[in-house]
């Protein structure tokens, strides 16, 4: 197409306008192509739209009833958007109407709230307001009154201020009304706070006189009843000692009473406490604790500790952490205050504690060696080595007449315990985990992954009383290296292409319907003799390949069943078969029926039984079948 830009004539007129020079610069000549070539795609665009129109309006009025169907539709659209209009417009008017009330309920509801709040507050600030113009206008008047002299002023002054109080003094008393009350709380909350986080003791008396405070009631009741504890153990003391014990009875009743403080004892200073108000009959003493009950109350508590060290001592290794040394009873030494009269000898503590104390000896004959007393006496090398130091290895000649220590067998109250900690390595037995796969023969058993065992640490307590070993107490196990599974898989796959199961080894009697065993398997029988009547089913004691399904001299009629995991059964004399060989079968299954066929004398199942050992019992499963005569 052709544009009046492309006309030679157009450009000429144009030059002889301009006085013979082309009037267009070259910008100026491709803006107009470039609108040009705009206008020309824009028709184009409007000439394939409008084609586009006019052959779906001609394809829309092929269709029948078209006009109809337009109409239809255009119906439908009016009065859809019809009614969603009028449906928006009344859920608009609803949820307005909505929240007009609900803003005026809730206009009604606040606004009392707003106003008293405006009327408190008011009537706090207007005092305070009054005032404040008040000294302003006081302030102010001596300017206003400058002529005036200073003694006129101040008169001026109070004046003003006598009728401000008079005239606004009801606002005070307004203001008050309000400030009162809430001075009056905080008051009470602060004093409520203050007395909460006060801390209260109970102040224990005796005899009258305060010996101390205590926490709580608690304390309070321990404390008194370790005092009459130790009343009552004093006279027991004094009894199982033979002294005399005369009728007089010490009656302590402490009391408490509830008081503020912070400062409090224990229940064992409390105790001493009240001894010492109550009674002079008491002194510093230490008190023996056998296993729990007192049995001793010494004033020489620190030369009897040094005593039961000294007791310990050939037993304990300062250098050995593993080793703990204890007394075999747990003896407790126990300062305080204690009644004189349960006070007991120190030399009678001693000697009460070193009852039943016992040496053993050994007096060596000529030719005795250090073995042969081993041999004889029945102690270790390391025992008799502990309690004779001179000598120096089992094969030690002894001299004619030697006295060897041989055990040592301490007091009852003052045996030894030693307790040593040793750890020690242990293997961690593997599991086996089997299944079963058709990818291999029936009873081929394939080791998939070996195992190997696990090691693990463990740690126990060995006890030695007076150096003779009483028991060991495992204390702690500590996995090292785990355990790894051995995998196995066991073929299932039958020559015939069948699979099988492999036996479980839980077998089931396999004549159930059976009358009673006739005979079991013995040195001249290979099996048990099942009697049942004629076609009684046999079935499968567990699952596994039909390896034998035929008839032999013997057994006439008879079955043989690979159970897989090293059990055989066989099953004779049977009236017919109902498996064949290569077949497999599942526990329970029917694999014949009773017969006597071969070399029977009656209907029955002759049943044998063969495990990794070779032919066995069935009996040894089967206990308590009936048999023949029971």
């Amino acid at each position: 197409m052709k544009t009046h830009l492309d006309d030679p004539k157009t450009e000429e007129r144009s030059t002889r306008r301009s006085g013979g020079k082309p009037t267009h610069s070259g910008l100026s000549l491709w803006l107009d192509q470039l609108r040009c070539k705009m206008t020309v795609r824009s028709w184009h665009r409007k000439t394939k739209k409008a084609r586009r129109r006019h052959s779906l309006s001609r394809a829309l009025n092929r269709i029948p009833h078209a006009h109809m169907i337009g109409d239809s539709l255009y119906m439908i659209g009016f009065w859809v958007e019809y009614v969603l209009v009028c449906f928006g417009r009344g859920v608009s008017k609803v949820c307005g109407a909505i929240a007009r009330n609900v803003a005026a309920l809730l206009l009604a509801i606040v606004r009392p709230f707003a106003l008293g709040i405006i009327t408190l507050c008011e009537d706090i600030s207007e005092p305070f307001l009054v005032v404040a113009g008040g000294l302003r206008h006081i302030r102010d008047l001596s300017e206003q009154l400058a002529d005036e002299s200073a003694h006129q002023v101040r008169k001026e002054k109070v004046r003003y201020f006598v009728r401000g109080t008079r005239r606004y003094f009801p606002l005070v008393l307004n203001a008050l009304s309000y400030v009162l009350p809430v001075a009056a709380a905080v008051v009470f909350v602060y004093v409520v706070q203050s007395g909460l986080n006060q801390t209260f003791v109970l102040n224990v008396q005796a005899n009258g006189e305060s010996v101390g405070n205590v926490a709580n009631e608690q304390v309070f009741e321990s404390a008194r009843a370790d005092v009459q504890s130790r009343i009552t153990n004093a006279e027991n003391v004094m009894i199982s000692t033979g002294a005399a014990v005369s009728d007089q009875s010490w009656e302590i009743t402490p009391t408490y009473t509830l008081e503020a403080g912070s400062n409090t004892m224990t229940e064992g200073e409390v105790a001493d406490a009240i001894l010492r108000t109550s009674s002079n009959e008491i002194t510093e003493a230490t008190a023996v604790y056998v296993d729990g009950g007192l049995r001793f109350v010494t004033t020489e508590g620190d030369h009897l500790r040094t005593y039961l060290e000294s007791v310990k001592a050939p037993y304990v290794d300062a250098l050995d952490s593993s080793k703990r040394v204890s007394f075999v009873h747990d003896i407790q030494l126990v300062d305080g205050v204690y009644l004189l009269s349960s006070v007991v000898d120190y030399d009678n503590v001693i000697g009460s504690l070193n009852e039943g104390a016992d040496i053993g000896h050994y007096v060596a004959a000529e030719g005795d060696t250090v073995q042969t007393v081993l041999d004889t006496v029945g102690v270790s090398w390391d025992s008799l080595a502990a309690l004779n130091p001179q000598l120096t290895s089992p094969d030690q000649e002894l001299e004619e007449g030697a006295d060897l220590i041989t055990s040592v067998s301490s007091p009852e109250m003052l045996k030894v315990k030693e307790v040593v900690r040793s750890t020690y390595t242990a293997e961690i037995p593997y599991d086996t985990q089997t299944s079963e796969s058709d990818q291999y023969d029936f009873g081929k058993i394939v080791t998939v992954q070996e195992g190997v065992n696990g090691t693990e640490e463990i740690t126990q307590d060995i006890t030695y009383i007076d150096g003779v070993e009483y028991g060991r107490e495992v204390v702690g196990y500590r996995v090292v290296e785990e355990p790894v599974t051995q995998i196995t898989v066991k073929g299932t796959k039958l020559k015939s292409g069948m699979v099988a199961s492999i036996g479980s080894g839980n077998f089931m009697w396999p004549v159930p319907e059976y009358k009673y065993v006739s005979r079991w398997m013995s040195s001249y029988h290979t099996g048990a003799d099942i009697c049942a009547p004629y076609g009684t089913p046999i079935y499968a004691s567990d699952s596994g390949e039909v390896v034998t399904a035929g008839s032999h001299w013997s057994y006439g009629n008879y079955v043989v069943i690979n159970h897989g995991n090293g059990y055989k059964t066989l099953y004779a004399h049977m009236s017919k078969i109902a498996v064949s060989a290569g077949q497999g079968v599942e526990r329970g299954q029917v694999i014949g029926y009773v017969g006597s066929t071969g070399q029977s004398t009656g209907n029955h199942c002759h049943f044998e039984m063969y495990g990794p050992n070779g032919l066995f019992s069935a009996q040894t499963l089967f206990p308590n079948m009936k048999t023949w005569g029971s």
